[in-house]
């Protein structure tokens, strides 16, 4: 069933169920008292600390940091069903992305939208391509690695048994490189853009003060 359009469509369902249940439960919390939008916001500072530290060493933090969860991902696979841990992470995903987009939009109205999907930006395409070439690897019926393998045999292009993805060294070096360069553009690019983000924001409330 996973590597069916159903399984895909089903993990589109449960993304958008995530993305729902995060929004309402933040909006609910935040209207009754329970949390303040501010309780969330302390990655700001955060990032605007980040220009005083040394990015070589950021960088070091944020490899342990992704390495670890990554670890912890394929063991989880390792011991579990691999498609419901993919469930399961997807909808957490999703669930802590509604909570983030929708504090920032009750904080800083629309603008706090922009400034969310910036803080995601570009290591995040790394990430989430690292774990779709894993979920084509693990589901090799999947359409997509179809597709790829009719295209390579029909350019002679070399492969395992005429399908790419489905080579094991492939993915492994594929995945090496998206790790590495999500790391890299997180550690290095991420901090720029969500600085330009908090200065744009900030200068836009300052004019409507104004």
């Amino acid at each position: 069933m996973y590597y069916t359009i159903e399984g895909k469509r089903f993990l589109c369902i449960l993304y958008m169920l995530g993305l729902l249940v995060g929004t309402v439960f933040i909006n609910m919390s935040i209207r009754m008292g329970l949390f303040h939008s501010s309780d969330f916001l302390g990655y700001i500072e955060y990032i605007e600390t980040l220009s005083s530290l040394d990015t070589s060493a950021f960088f070091s933090y944020v490899c342990l940091i992704r390495f670890r969860q990554l670890l912890i991902f394929f063991v989880c696979l390792y011991l579990f069903s691999p498609y419901i841990v993919f469930c399961i992470l997807d909808f957490l995903l999703s669930v802590l992305l509604g909570f983030f987009i929708s504090t920032l939009v009750i904080r800083y109205g629309w603008m706090g939208m922009i400034e969310g999907i910036g803080f995601l930006l570009p290591h995040y395409i790394f990430y989430g391509l690292l774990l779709c070439m894993i979920y084509i690897y693990l589901f090799r019926k999947s359409p997509m690695s179809h597709f790829y393998a009719f295209s390579f045999n029909r350019h002679g292009f070399p492969g395992k048994n005429g399908r790419l993805l489905e080579n094991k060294v492939i993915v492994v070096v594929f995945c090496l490189l998206c790790f590495a360069a999500g790391c890299y553009t997180e550690a290095f690019i991420n901090p720029e853009i969500v600085r330009f983000f908090v200065r744009m924001v900030k200068t836009k409330i300052q004019l409507d003060i104004l």
